[in-house]
């Protein structure tokens, strides 16, 4: 997986995924950084956090141009999301002051675990979905669970912060089940937020633990900036239970990997 040109290829695989359905960045660039690459998993977080900053970036204003992100919900989440991933950052930063080493093993298990829950999470959003009837727009000027949506963001910044994954297959599973949206703004506006949270997180990681790879998150971006322009103009064509259903089997097998 070291090769250059597979790097690309890579980049626009999770690009073209993110574009799709909001997911993909963290649950799939952090274990092929991890068990591909083999670099230490607070290193793996850095970087992917940093990659997905500007793929999310590029994913937002395409479904802003589109019309498919509800900007209420955007802001009630990172007023959670934000100050949490702060403090995760600040707390992974702690740790590794104390022992790096141990700090890493751990993190790479816990990156195992989480990847098991986003699988089981995305099953419970396709079964749901295949019952449900057809979703419809939230009312604009109806009113929103804020403390719902702000606590939601909490619980997914604090684990993007520590494992850069939630900003897509965490939040966006809890927003299912909490707010009506239709899939195509679901999408959208997960991956709106997505920009702020990895955004913030990034730079913390900058800031504090230096871990990132800029060499090798640029390499992937040549892919994934593509890739996401085309998967969120394909998101309102594709059906998407398939295509969830594959992502949740291959992040069960990556955490398979991560724990042993």
């Amino acid at each position: 997986m070291g090769s250059d040109w597979l790097l690309p290829f890579y980049g626009l695989v999770v690009g073209t995924l993110v574009g799709l359905t909001g997911m993909g960045g963290g649950v799939l660039m952090t274990p092929l950084l991890v068990l591909g690459l083999g670099m230490p998993a607070t290193a793996a977080v850095g970087t992917d956090l940093a990659y997905s900053t500007l793929t999310k970036l590029v994913g937002a204003w395409q479904h802003w141009r589109q019309g498919t992100v509800d900007l209420r919900v955007v802001r009630a989440l990172a007023i959670g999301s934000v100050p949490a991933t702060l403090t995760a950052v600040a707390v992974l930063f702690f740790l590794h002051t104390i022992d790096t080493s141990a700090v890493d093993a751990a993190l790479e298990r816990f990156i195992g675990v989480m990847l098991v829950v986003a699988a089981s999470l995305l099953l419970y959003k396709v079964l749901r979905s295949s019952k449900a009837a057809t979703q419809v727009d939230v009312d604009q000027s109806g009113e929103l669970p804020i403390g719902r949506l702000v606590a939601i963001g909490i619980l997914g910044g604090f684990l993007v912060g520590f494992t850069s994954i939630g900003s897509g297959s965490l939040i966006i599973a809890l927003l299912v089940v909490t707010i009506t949206l239709n899939p195509e703004k679901m999408v959208g506006t997960d991956v709106a937020h997505a920009f702020l949270l990895v955004g913030a997180a990034a730079i913390a990681h900058v800031l504090f633990l230096r871990d990132v790879d800029v060499a090798l998150a640029s390499k992937l971006l040549i892919g994934s900036i593509p890739g996401v322009l085309i998967g969120s103009r394909m998101a309102v064509r594709v059906p998407r239970r398939p295509l969830q259903t594959c992502l949740a089997l291959l992040l069960l097998t990556s955490a398979i990997s991560m724990l042993r």
